[in-house]
């Protein structure tokens, strides 16, 4: 079994904005924590119950919806959890 570390609040709110930027790039009206919508590029991967950072195996995972039970597989401190959202954010808009 893989170890699981809890995460801290900010990187839960990051996470939910790239999930509702996602949507947003999909036309859908608002996010929906239940069935948070697949997209994939070189950097990240989001869908429903998982996200995972590609640059450094990261893996955050949750239960049914979006921040329940969640988790992530390796234990970062709230600074790289924020650059890894920053390269997140600046992939989805091919910002380099």
């Amino acid at each position: 079994m893989t170890e699981q570390y809890e995460i801290f609040r900010d990187p839960y709110r990051m996470l939910i904005l790239l999930a509702t930027l996602v949507s947003e790039q999909k036309g859908e009206k608002a996010l929906q924590f239940d069935n948070v919508p697949y997209f994939e590029n070189d950097t990240f991967l989001i869908q429903n119950e998982k996200f995972v950072y590609k640059k450094i195996p990261t893996e955050i995972t949750w239960f049914q919806f979006l921040g329940r039970d969640i988790a992530c597989n390796k234990d970062y401190t709230r600074e790289e959890y924020n650059q890894m959202f920053v390269d997140c954010l600046a992939s989805l808009y091919n910002i380099r």
